[in-house]
């Protein structure tokens, strides 16, 4: 059984990793960036995650990264104007 001090100690890794994914997803969503860089963010993400969650790469690449490639992809078409044409 996990003692009170491993308890907040998960407790405190899991609020880091939800502002750090609450972070890249608003960076995503309203800062202006190329594809490329947009790209250098996830990867930057994926590696401070990783190092808060060791041994998760799996969970990483089919919940965070699909959820930030959504993001990423809705926002170019958006600015492309796609979007609209499309409806």
């Amino acid at each position: 059984m996990a003692t009170p001090h491993e308890i907040r100690e998960e407790q405190l890794c899991m609020m880091r990793l939800r502002r750090l994914v609450d972070i890249t997803v608003y960076w995503l969503a309203h800062a202006s960036f190329s594809r490329e860089d947009a790209l250098s963010i996830i990867e930057h993400a994926r590696s401070e995650i990783l190092k808060l969650c060791p041994g998760k790469e799996t969970v990483f690449e089919l919940v965070l990264r699909p959820r930030f490639m959504r993001i990423m992809n809705e926002r170019a078409l958006a600015e492309w104007g796609i979007a609209s044409a499309m409806n």
